[in-house]
């Protein structure tokens, strides 16, 4: 068929039926999400969509986190429907998961931050982590999630939404706008900055997931060069505390490449909501030198850093760690957590 034939006929199309076409080709054409009345009735109507849409199973399922749409923010209601979801899988009768438990990581024998294995876990079964987003729009809230296998390959998925007079729990956290704000100086010339080696910045769950008032908050780096560290915690009023080092020795000591390293091994750390729960924030600056630290802290006396807050603003912070004029090589990295209250 010519080129000119091909145009003629489309152009005698009724204008319906063309945009239809367009729509379809250009994958527009999706099916409008099923909507709900409460958190409740979402669980299960996602738990029973992502059964029926599975293309493999058995499945050693390992919940990861709901987050909103375009942030690494969660939330009451993100923890509350997982939780909820969690318990549909479990109570499924047709053994599509022999296993159903919380995303956990760890430093395995090797060094490297990897996930750990669930409780009563099928050996012949695979391994696949629900993760997904929410967003409200037009008094609704839509919220997608994705079952995905280790070697990221899509198994199933799933969407409702149900309206916001149907949600019990806060779709944010209270200092949500104080986050996004962080993360926006944060991002600031970010791409401008090389990074000079590969590190990797890890916490006990996935990043952007929810932690529950009184659970332990682990924390892994490791590096592919040595190196030195720094490693700062901001909470939920954007107050900054030096986590590493806490001596002036630790400052002084290289971190062997290749050695994954768990920051709290010998310094736990609990969550707490005083005096708040909120979106929070942990963030390592990796130096082939021993990092500065002058000026970033309140306080430095003989019991150590670790507690002190950083003085200094984020922008003055990021200034001196990222270094305009770079005289040695450096690296960085970060990830958030929503803490949220225990039930």
């Amino acid at each position: 068929m010519s080129r000119n034939i091909l145009l003629k006929n489309w152009s005698q199309m009724p204008k319906i039926i063309l945009i239809t076409v367009l729509l379809f080709l250009s994958g527009l054409l999706v099916a409008e999400a099923e909507t709900v009345s409460d958190e409740n009735t979402a669980a299960k109507k996602l738990s029973e969509q992502l059964n029926e849409n599975l293309t493999e199973s058995p499945l050693n399922l390992k919940v990861s986190k709901l987050t909103m749409e375009g942030t690494q923010v969660s939330s009451e209601f993100a923890d509350n429907l997982l939780s909820l979801i969690s318990h549909e899988l479990k109570s499924n009768t047709d053994d599509f998961f022999p296993s159903v438990g919380e995303l956990s990581r760890g430093l395995t024998p090797r060094g490297s931050i990897e996930v750990l294995k669930n409780e009563n876990e099928d050996p012949k079964a695979q391994d696949a982590f629900l993760k997904g987003t929410y967003k409200e729009v037009n008094k609704q809230v839509v919220v997608k999630l994705s079952l995905v296998g280790g070697d990221g390959k899509s198994i199933s998925r799933a969407e409702i939404s149900l309206p916001v007079s149907g949600v019990k729990h806060e779709l944010q956290p209270p200092n949500f706008l104080l986050a996004q704000k962080t993360e926006k100086v944060a991002a600031q010339n970010e791409a401008q900055q090389p990074k000079d080696f590969s590190i990797e910045l890890g916490l006990n769950k996935a990043d952007g997931a929810t932690f529950r008032e009184g659970e332990s908050l682990e924390i892994f780096f490791r590096s592919a060069e040595d190196c030195y560290l720094l490693l700062l915690y901001q909470d939920v009023n954007a107050n900054r505390y030096i986590l590493y080092p806490e001596t002036e020795k630790q400052r002084q000591t290289l971190i062997l490449a290749k050695n994954g390293f768990d920051v709290t091994e010998n310094l736990p750390l609990e969550v707490s909501c005083n005096p708040a729960c909120g979106a929070e924030m942990v963030w390592a600056f990796a130096s082939e030198k021993p990092v500065d630290i002058s000026g970033t802290i309140m306080n430095l006396n003989g019991s150590g850093l670790r507690g002190y807050p950083a003085s200094d603003s984020l922008a003055n912070i990021l200034r001196q760690q990222r270094g305009i004029k770079r005289s040695e090589k450096k690296a960085e990295a970060r990830v958030y957590l929503t803490t949220v209250a225990k039930k």
